[in-house]
Formats: C-alpha cells, sequence, structure tokens
C-alpha cells in the first residue's frame, strides 16, 4: 500500500490531497482506498523504472567554484579542481543507474548558491560516493580515500532526520549508497529508512520545478527500496565495473 502511494506520487496524481491526508494521520489503507485502487492493482507499475541518463556534458560539472569567494558548499575541501572530480565522477557512474535528484536544478542552484536544490549536506554526500569511484593514480597527490572519509563525517554530523527538506532526504538516500560501498549494510538501511518515511512529511515548496525534483527522488527512493529487496543491489555491479577500469 505504501509503494501505491509513493507510486501516485511520483506519477503527480493528486499530489496535495495526498500529502494533506497523510499529515492528518489517515490510514495508508484508507488513502488507497480513497485513489480507487486495490491493494493488487497497478502491481505492475511498482517494478523499478530506467534511471534518467545524465543530460549534462562533462564540461557543465565544473562546479568547483562560485562566485563569492566566501561562499562554499563544504568545509572539508576549497580545491575546486577536486571537487569539479567528484561531480564528474558522481554523475558519469551513479547518477545514470540511481537518479535520486534532478541534475539541473541541482547545479542550478548549486551555481547560484541557492538552497532550493542544493546543500552542504548533499554536496558532501555526493562527494563522499565519488571519492570510492577514482581511480588511483600513482600521481595522486590528494588521498581520496581519506577525503571521503571526511566527506561523509561531514554529513553523518550535520545532517538531522527531524529535517523534511527535500535536499535532506535526498541526502540521505545517497549516504545509503555510499555505506553500501562500504559494505555497511547495517547503517546504510538505517539511511535508507530515513528517506522513504520522510518522504510522506517533506516541506512541499511552491518554488519552481519542486514537483517535478520532488517525483525524481520519490522514484529514486522507491527504485533503491524494491531494488534491495527484490534481486543484488545495484551498485554492486556499478562498482565492480570501476575497479576493472584501474
Amino acid at each position: 500500500m505504501t509503494e501505491q502511494i509513493l507510486h501516485a506520487i511520483s506519477t503527480d496524481e493528486k499530489v496535495p490531497e495526498i500529502l494533506e491526508r497523510l499529515k492528518s494521520g489517515e490510514t495508508y489503507e484508507s488513502i488507497v482506498e480513497w485513489l480507487g485502487r486495490s491493494p493488487v492493482d497497478d502491481f505492475e507499475t511498482l517494478s523499478p523504472k530506467e534511471s534518467q541518463h545524465s543530460t549534462f556534458e562533462a564540461s557543465d560539472h565544473e562546479m568547483g567554484g562560485v562566485p563569492s569567494t566566501s561562499f562554499k558548499w563544504t568545509s572539508v575541501t576549497s580545491n575546486t579542481a577536486v571537487l569539479d572530480h567528484l561531480f564528474q565522477l558522481y554523475f558519469a557512474w551513479v547518477h545514470p543507474v540511481h537518479t535520486l535528484f534532478s541534475e539541473g536544478h541541482f547545479v542550478d542552484s548549486y551555481k547560484r548558491q541557492s538552497d532550493n536544490y542544493c546543500s552542504s549536506d548533499l554536496v558532501n554526500a555526493i562527494c563522499a560516493m565519488a571519492c570510492h569511484l577514482h581511480s588511483v593514480a600513482d600521481g595522486d597527490e590528494v588521498d581520496f580515500e581519506q577525503l571521503g572519509t571526511e566527506f561523509s563525517d561531514a554529513v553523518r554530523s550535520d545532517i538531522n532526520a527531524d529535517d523534511k527538506s527535500i535536499t535532506t532526504i535526498q541526502a540521505f538516500a545517497v549516504m545509503f549508497l555510499v555505506d553500501c560501498a562500504r559494505a555497511n549494510g547495517l547503517r546504510a538501511s538505517s539511511y535508507l529508512r530515513v528517506a522513504s518515511s520522510s518522504l510522506s512529511s517533506v516541506d512541499y515548496h511552491q518554488n519552481e520545478g519542486f514537483a517535478e525534483v520532488w517525483k525524481t527522488t520519490v522514484r529514486g527512493v522507491r527504485n533503491l527500496n524494491v531494488s534491495v529487496r527484490g534481486k543484488p543491489f545495484l551498485l554492486f555491479p556499478l562498482m565492480n565495473s570501476v575497479n576493472g577500469r584501474r
């Protein structure tokens, strides 16, 4: 029943009404009944949808620097070349498989220093995941393994499960991928549980593009849940393909 509600949300069906009913404490069963479905309706639609591939060329991810030198999305590093490299890795290897947020809205908010679709927690989580994808080279001046730990620690020290903003939900979902990559399944599952449970109480805004961003996140989190329950998690073949490049 939960998945049927999330599916209705991800397809923009009666979104404000569903949120209002969830916030007023209605049961999932009554909401599904209100939607006019039996518990077995739309079963076919609950399988994971193919994630949207990156819509930006690699050059568009030269995002490390922002106009104001006093403004920083992350305190872990100010090296814009490293940040650019990590963003390119994430959008090349993770985002096409696990699309958890709108790439275009994230990039725009990042560059404009807007918190509509970007946050320090989300940036740190993305960079933590990307550190696992770096191909180690003899000439590396940066310890990307240690850097990944620092990005993860920055997220864990700041992220708040009671914060229902869309970027916090996205950061929890990305951290699920980070701990899956580290073979820390227990903590990974807690991140995914928070991301999933927070969707029904998200701080819904009228910002331009919010419905699209939220729908993308709902679908992405739902697909993570379906993947975890139904088959070997999709991140591991991804990691194997990356490791094969080394």
